[in-house]
């Protein structure tokens, strides 16, 4: 289905009637027709005189005298404007932009559609700014500018009360519809068309969201969901349903209907024509002869033809050079030779795309400085707002500062003695439990060894040489391993391969360590502080492991997570019970952990493995 062609069936309803409410006026005042424009008595502020503006407006418009409709509404909204009358500015620049949108100057509309969403903004009316923002959408739409449609809309939406403006919540859904329908979202497409019917209480505007609805299922070939929903549609018809809008539904059901099953839909097709020229709706006489045309143009070429020379004539008259694509396409599809329909169909091809993307990138440009505006303004107000607060409170600051500084020079030498005598404090903690843990170690390992040995020697026991030297070697080796736990740590650039020869160190024929993750961290950034204590933690881990957990497989992974390095630990060995009691070096470690501002958390599991997670902050931000 062609995007002209979904126009043209698709149902408009909610967009003719948002037109028809734009411009209501409320004055009840009569005014003769001779009234002539000079005998305005202009007076700043004269709410009098921009009621007379829209009576004058007003009448002319019932005449059908649309230029000097414009004339009077420019008239307002520059009067407006020279006296500062926000309200009256903002219905003038509205009504002005409607005029251009009925004279089919899309562009001119556009602009003046978002002054008045603009003036609107000032007078933080957001009902109106929603409808101001739901016309450019609009007629972004109507220029095949889709996305920015769509985005127009979604801004619209967000002025609306849920409550109090159901029924443009409703329409901006529908034209939500549209907009994906014409972009192929089929499911984005289908939500806002059922969104608005749901919704929508109104059972004429019901039924011209279903017909959307069907015509959305007729694009994606579901043709039969298309004939159900509008046949259900054509039933519950109210009676002050619109001719035109019953017209769109029967051709738009003998059109799937024929999709469908291939019948006969000719008496639809006719019903619908004729009620098209009955009521003169010649944009609806232009889907009825393109579907004349399609239809005959396999069974018979003739009479197709003759359809799509109509078409072609209306569609010149009324200035809709899509529809004459339309014909043209079927025209060529008849006669492949003929060359003139070919290099037309190019040239309106050409043209309405130079067109189209003219007036998109208006309409962008139009945005953009907009944009521009609001940004200056707001930083104007800013400025000036700073440089009057600036001034006000020049001579208090001149006080506040001195006293602050007093303060703040006494808050900060106490904070800064407080948090020294905190960390001497810690560091002392610290320095004892390591030397706490050094000293058990050397005496529960070491020294009983080393005095086994000598009383052995004394009681000259036989031991051979070999055997005295792996003693003396295994002792020298444990010593060696106690001095390396408590050597300083290499940081930054080199904490990779601080952590490499670590894991190293425990491997072996019977352990295997997996690690993952860990190249992908920044520890060049990595503050000393926390290098030691993840450096420290994982060590015990490992220890730990060795000594107790009877485990031969190990999992270190190593990852990013929010704002910090996080450490996960597996293995397989016979886990924690449950009520775990942590030995010296494991407070040590968690200590460590902690003072960083991290977590070192265990999940006991006996019998299945030890799981542990070690989190401590990023400070590079990653």
């Amino acid at each position: 289905m062609s995007t002209y062609k979904f126009l043209l069936i698709i149902s408009f309803g909610s967009f003719l009637f948002s037109c028809q409410q734009e411009k209501s006026h409320t004055v009840s005042t009569p005014l003769s027709q001779s009234y002539p424009l000079d005998s305005f008595q202009l007076k700043p502020a004269d709410t009098i005189v921009f009621e007379e503006i829209l009576l004058k407006s007003k009448f002319f418009e019932e005449k059908g005298n649309h230029d000097s409709v414009l004339k009077y509404d420019k008239l307002l909204m520059t009067l407006a404007t020279e006296t500062n009358a926000l309200e009256y500015r903002a219905k003038g620049e509205s009504y002005v932009g409607y005029d251009f949108r009925e004279a089919q100057q899309f562009d001119s509309a556009f602009y003046y559609y978002q002054r008045a969403k603009n003036s609107f903004l000032e007078l933080s009316d957001s009902t109106q700014v929603g409808r101001k923002l739901l016309n450019m959408g609009q007629l972004q739409y109507r220029q095949n500018d889709f996305y920015g449609s769509k985005e127009s809309i979604t801004e619209a939406l967000q002025f609306f009360n849920k409550q109090k403006d159901k029924k443009f919540i409703t329409w901006c859904w529908n034209e939500l519809g549209n907009n994906y329908t014409s972009l192929n979202d089929f499911e984005n497409a289908k939500n806002n068309y059922e969104k608005a019917i749901n919704a929508e209480k109104n059972l004429v505007d019901k039924i011209i969201y279903i017909n959307n609805l069907a015509i959305l299922h007729s694009k994606n070939a579901n043709y039969t969901k298309a004939i159900e929903l509008l046949g259900n549609a054509i039933e519950t018809i109210p009676e002050d349903f619109s001719e035109e809008e019953y017209a769109r539904l029967i051709h738009n059901k003998a059109e799937a209907k024929w999709k469908l099953t291939n019948d006969n839909i000719l008496h639809d097709y006719f019903i619908a024509l004729k009620i098209r020229k009955n009521i003169g709706d010649k944009r609806g006489l232009l889907s009825s002869f393109i579907g004349f045309s399609e239809f005959y143009e396999h069974s018979n070429p003739d009479i197709s033809k003759k359809y799509a020379d109509t078409l072609i004539g209306l569609s010149k008259e009324l200035k809709v050079p899509r529809a004459e694509i339309e014909a043209l396409q079927i025209l060529f599809r008849l006669k492949p030779d003929n060359i003139a329909y070919k290099n037309r169909y190019i040239f309106l091809q050409d043209s309405l795309y130079k067109e189209e993307l003219k007036v998109k990138n208006q309409f962008a440009h139009l945005k953009y400085q907009d944009k521009e505006e609001k940004a200056r303004l707001l930083a104007l107000e800013a400025e000036s707002a700073k440089q009057e607060a600036q001034l006000a409170q020049q001579e208090t600051q001149k006080i506040l500062f001195l006293s602050f500084s007093a303060v703040l020079l006494m808050g900060g030498t106490f904070l800064f003695f407080l948090l020294k005598q905190r960390h001497k404090k810690e560091k002392l903690k610290e320095i004892y439990n390591t030397e706490k843990h050094i000293s058990q170690r050397l005496h529960d390992g070491l020294a009983n060894d080393i005095f086994s040995l000598m009383a052995r020697v004394e009681n000259k026991e036989r031991i051979k040489n070999t055997e005295f030297l792996d003693h003396l070697e295994n002792i020298y080796a444990r010593t060696r391993e106690i001095s390396h736990e408590n050597s300083p740590v290499n940081i930054h650039e080199h904490f990779l391969d601080e952590l490499k020869s670590l894991i190293l160190t425990f491997q072996s024929d019977s352990i295997t360590i997996v690690t993952k993750g860990l190249e992908d961290i920044q520890w060049a950034t990595l503050s000393e502080q926390k290098c030691v204590a993840l450096h420290r933690a994982l060590k015990e881990l490992l220890v730990n492991m060795k000594k107790h957990s009877q485990a031969n497989l190990v999992g270190l992974q190593f990852s990013y997570f929010k704002k910090n390095i996080r450490l996960d630990y597996k293995d397989n060995g016979i886990g924690f019970p449950t009520d775990i009691k942590y030995g010296l070096g494991l407070q040590n470690a968690v200590s460590r952990i902690r003072s960083c501002g991290g977590t070192f958390t265990f999940t006991p599991k006996q019998g299945i493995g030890a799981s542990i997670e070690i989190s401590i902050p990023n400070q590079s931000g990653v």
